[in-house]
């Protein structure tokens, strides 16, 4: 299946092949970047991954799902970035189009959280997380959205864009403000993206995420140890297991007519808040 082939790919199996396609995963060195970025590559994806930071602590774990892509005999790039900068998202989105010759899939798997009363929250740690969370996403999108544009009109492939965000976009949490407000944020950034860019065959779509395994603030992440895991219904806190085969479909040709969409995996969280 070539790039060209996007719009009238069949509603089978091989729709869900990802051969000669370009993805790139922001935030790709957390554990549910990880897990889509390996997904993908599985798919058929040459992948590109990009921290969300410039923590050099990011950038060595980045290093490592590198090498796990390309253990899948998937060609594999890196970038390391703070892509809460809209001049370096932009940069970013440049080279790996140009690198990896365009851009099909665009995931973004940035999270920074804080945990704080409102009357806490400083103008330093409000600016940290609606730019590590919201504006870091925008950014991506808007850079990959130009590059999914201008292969459009060269009659090439049209583009997947998924952002990852946190089902406190849609629900509060006492002490975390800030973060449910710039979840908030992407999840109605997802929305109106997807009314911009629909007639262009750019698809846009949010995976909500419960309490994972990995989240910060969970503690124990078992049942017996943890009131949050045993409200949660299916009585385990998520893993990025969990969230890879979704994004590997939001990416492929199977789902084409799906976008604007606000996906829930959380083992049924939302239902019980």
């Amino acid at each position: 299946m070539t790039v060209a082939d996007w719009p009238n790919a069949k509603r089978s199996l091989d729709a869900y092949d990802l051969a000669g396609k370009r993805a790139l995963v922001v935030g790709a060195a957390g554990g549910v970047g990880r897990a889509i970025a390996l997904a993908l590559a599985e798919a058929g994806a040459d992948v590109a991954l990009c921290t969300s930071t410039s923590s050099a602590e990011e950038a060595l774990a980045l290093r490592k799902v590198v090498r796990e892509v390309r253990d899948l005999g998937r060609n594999a790039i890196e970038q390391s970035t703070d892509v809460s900068s809209g001049q370096g998202a932009q940069v970013m989105v440049k080279q790996v189009a140009k690198d990896l010759g365009g851009i099909d899939v665009l995931v973004n798997a940035s999270d920074v959280f804080i945990a704080k009363p409102a009357t806490r929250i400083t103008d330093a740690d409000w600016a940290r997380i609606v730019g590590h969370n919201l504006s870091a996403t925008f950014f991506t999108c808007r850079a990959a959205g130009k590059e999914m544009l201008k292969a459009e009109m060269k009659g090439r492939a049209r583009g997947r864009i998924i952002n990852v965000a946190s089902v406190l976009g849609d629900r509060g949490l006492p002490n975390a403000s800030a973060y449910c407000a710039a979840q908030a944020g992407i999840l109605n950034l997802s929305r109106a993206l997807a009314q911009e860019w629909a007639a262009q065959g750019i698809t846009v779509n949010a995976i909500a995420l419960g309490w994972m395994d990995d989240s910060a603030a969970l503690g124990d992440p078992t049942p017996a140890g943890n009131q949050t895991v045993r409200y949660i219904p299916m009585k385990r806190a998520g893993r990025a297991e969990d969230v890879a085969p979704l994004a590997v479909y939001l990416a492929s040709d199977a789902s084409g007519y799906i976008t604007g969409q606000v996906m829930y995996v959380d083992g049924g969280l939302s239902t019980h808040l």
